[in-house]
């Protein structure tokens, strides 16, 4: 029995304990698959993917400075262009000039010529004398020799004869050229012979290096005549060594035997120009390519470009480091990852403890989202294009707690974009100087961005913005060390980016509102413009709600200014608040003056009826006339879910009585309250209460302060005993406050007056009437 009774035991035990493991189970999984869960696993994938953009280009450009110094990862080799430039031109001097046979001049044309000129001189004339005279005019040297040689070949046979000796003159063994310094080419040869092609079959030529001291120039009259004597010593009859070399000596002068080829040297200057390799530079990995505190130029930037691409294509080689490599790439990744990723969850459980209502709607969670990842996705966007200006990524983020200010609270705000700028600012591997700068820039923008009531306040917020920036940034470039014109310029760079976020926010301020369903106080100023159509409309058709309207704005502006919350949302939002009582004014007691009520004949389920409508109404014309969306829930809330008092007591006593006295059915409260929503935030839970007190307080006959008080207290008891502020933040302190604050302001309205004395009988009559009367106004 004993072993029985412990084996059920430990059965209770084990099926409990299931139980209760079971359900733990379930909570963790609907906790994970919550929309919360979800929204914020989206915001930091978004977050990290932004933030990676990019990652694997180069981040450095032109005007940027170095933080550290650069090493090389991997050994690399760079172009090194002035070398290579200075190769090339080197193979362009090394490349000899190319030289021609000139045909013209080793055709023998002049020497010929004038040769038979002295032939035929010599044969015509019979006696040296004449001959001499003929020739006197050439000045070469004739003598009787001469004379007597050619004289004696006078014939056909001697004039043959002498042009075979003049063709086999050795004209081609003598290099004449003209001046080698003044040759069309560039650079000029630094190689001391000359390419001469000459002809050997057909197209073919043969290539031949004459060094300089073989050449003649035209210019040397002593080689011109030397090399003219080699070639009259080679003619068989030195009686006329002289005279042709005198005729050589003048034809060497009037041109020369090889010319310069200027096509043939210059493509061949191309060729070695294009076959001189590429020079390069060494670099081994751990070599400093740039120093800390460096602008990087345009050369440092080629540098660091050609050991970015060798390290790419060194991580994708099959070499043994290269595994070693990428592992460590790839951790140092997963490290930025988590970091960002933990950055990213810290907002969400920021947002999660300080305003969860973010959450509560999947649009709002989704504007929200948007915003912190198109800030951290401009700002990267920004420092990957503009490195070399990393001031411009302050836009985007003042751009965005610009927004957060105006949407949201200002310390919610503050908190969330100071880790937002965290992440900004590794995305964009800043340093502290530059976080400093970026906070400094927060905080200023947070505190003027309080409440905009003028069209010129974001332009004065951009303004001391810029300075404080300005003002950290210089101070931190003189901290730092850096030039005094890079310094200034960054710091200007830094105000210009508040500027520009300023001006920005200004252009985009209306679709903010019309995004986020929020209001500005500019906004709230145009909408309490009495000419507005709505308003105009309330003053007209119900002017009894407008005035009681206008008394409850001022009663609920100041009690939220008290406690510290928006007292314009509040006030403009109950100036809106009875906008459904147009349709049937007459129905509600303000609007009734002294006549009698129209409820009298009216059951009091119609009248209740009538007296809920007003707030559907309200909504409804809240959207036809589109109002601001953050004036909607004053229309729906300011009554919450209370109960309509004086028909439920109506209701109650209209019902038929038993013997005993009493009544036959007790009517629920549940039948004659408003439908709701309960008051969201403080100041539509404000206006509840001023509404209500207002409405009680007209009601009496005699508001002295001590039944103002009474009144005043009892409305906001009632209605926390009821449970009206359990949806919003409003504290027991804060609701103190409001009290004090609502006894203050309705005082000051309805000041004391003279009592006059009366009767007995008008005290007793008028005490129900009051009550009546009471019970009526606060519906």
């Amino acid at each position: 029995m004993w072993l029985g009774t412990h084996k059920k035991r430990r059965q209770r035990v084990r099926q409990q304990l299931e139980k209760e493991v079971g359900s733990w189970r379930t909570r963790l999984t609907a906790q994970l698959l919550s929309w919360r869960v979800a929204a914020g696993a989206v915001l930091v994938a978004a977050v990290v993917g932004a933030a990676l953009m990019g990652e694997g280009a180069l981040p450095f450009s032109i005007g940027q400075r170095t933080s550290q110094p650069v090493h090389a990862r991997v050994d690399f080799e760079v172009p090194d262009s002035a070398q290579t430039a200075a190769d090339r031109q080197a193979a362009r001097a090394s490349t000899p000039s190319y030289y021609s046979l000139n045909a013209e001049a080793l055709s023998f044309g002049r020497i010929r010529a004038d040769l038979m000129r002295v032939y035929q001189a010599a044969a015509a004339s019979e006696t040296f004398d004449a001959f001499h005279e003929v020739l006197a005019e050439t000045g070469w040297p004739v003598d009787p020799r001469v004379y007597q040689t050619l004289h004696a070949l006078a014939g056909e046979e001697g004039h043959e004869y002498l042009q075979k000796l003049v063709d086999a003159l050795p004209l081609e063994s003598e290099y004449v050229v003209g001046d080698l310094l003044g040759e069309p080419r560039e650079p000029k040869s630094t190689e001391r012979i000359i390419r001469l092609e000459i002809p050997v079959e057909g197209e073919t030529v043969q290539p031949l290096d004459i060094p300089h001291t073989q050449l003649v120039l035209q210019g040397n009259d002593r080689a011109r005549r030397g090399s003219a004597r080699q070639v009259a010593r080679q003619i068989p009859l030195p009686e006329l060594a002289s005279i042709i070399e005198a005729i050589v000596y003048a034809a060497f002068a009037d041109q020369p035997t090889v010319v310069f080829n200027r096509d043939r040297t210059l493509e061949e200057m191309h060729k070695a120009e294009i076959a001189t390799p590429i020079a390069t530079t060494p670099y081994e990995a751990g070599d400093v390519l740039i120093g800390s505190d460096m602008i990087i130029e345009q050369t440092a930037l080629e540098l660091l470009q050609a050991e970015h691409t060798a390290y790419q294509h060194f991580l994708q080689s099959s070499a043994p480091t290269a595994a070693a490599a990428r592992r460590s790439r790839w951790l140092q990744l997963a490290g930025t990852v988590t970091l960002i990723a933990l950055l990213t969850i810290g907002v969400v459980v920021y947002t999660t403890q300080h305003l969860g209502r973010v959450f509560a709607v999947r649009s709002r969670t989704l504007t929200f989202m948007m915003l912190i990842a198109s800030c951290v996705l401009a700002a990267r966007l920004l420092y990957f294009n503009w490195p070399e200006i990393p001031e411009l990524v302050y836009a985007p983020c003042l751009l965005a707690a610009g927004i957060l200010v105006i949407v949201y609270p200002r310390r919610f705000a503050t908190g969330v974009m100071s880790i937002v700028a965290v992440i900004v600012t590794v995305t964009v591997h800043g340093d502290v100087m530059f976080l400093i700068v970026l906070f400094a820039g927060l905080a200023a923008a947070g505190h003027e961005l309080a409440e905009i009531r003028s069209r010129t306040k974001l332009i004065s917020t951009g303004v001391k913005t810029a300075m404080a920036m300005t003002l950290v940034s210089l101070a931190s470039g003189l901290a730092d060390g850096h030039a005094q014109e890079e310094f200034i310029q960054h710091s200007l760079w830094a105000g210009g980016s508040a500027l520009g976020a300023a001006f920005i926010l200004s252009g985009i301020l209306p679709f903010i509102e019309r995004i986020f369903r929020v209001a500005t106080s500019l906004t709230l100023l145009e909408w309490r413009d009495p000419t507005r159509p709505l308003l105009q409309l309330l003053a007209r058709e119900a002017p009894g709600t407008y005035n009681h309207s206008l008394v409850v704005g001022t009663l609920a502006e100041a009690a939220c200014e008290s406690i510290g919350t928006n007292g314009l949302l509040a006030q403009v939002g109950a100036l809106y608040h009875d906008i459904g009582k147009i349709p049937k004014a007459d129905y509600f007691a303000e609007n009734q003056g002294g006549q009698i009520s129209r409820h009298e004949n009216l059951a009091p389920t119609m009248s209740l009826l009538i007296i809920l409508g007003h707030v559907k109404d309200g909504a409804e014309m809240a959207k036809e006339y589109r109002l601001p969306g953050v004036l909607h829930q004053f229309i729906e809330e300011h009554h919450g879910t209370t109960v309509v008092r004086y028909f439920h007591h109506v209701a109650s006593e209209k019902q038929p009585q038993i013997a005993s006295g009493k009544h036959d059915r007790k009517v629920s409260e549940a039948e004659f309250r408003y439908a709701g929503p309960k008051p969201r935030i403080r100041e539509s839970a404000v206006l509840m209460m001023a509404d209500g007190v207002e409405g009680a307080v007209r009601a009496l006959a005699e508001p002295t302060p001590g039944r103002i008080e009474s009144v005043v207290h009892q409305v906001v008891t009632d209605r926390l005993a009821d449970g009206q502020f359990d949806d919003c933040d409003i504290t027991l302190r804060e609701l103190h406050s409001v009290e004090e604050s609502l006894v203050k302001s309705l005082c000051a309205i309805y000041n004391g007056r003279v009592a006059y004395p009366k009767s007995q009988k008008d005290a007793q009559t008028q005490e129900p009437e009051n009550e009546r009367r009471a019970q009526r106004m606060s519906i």
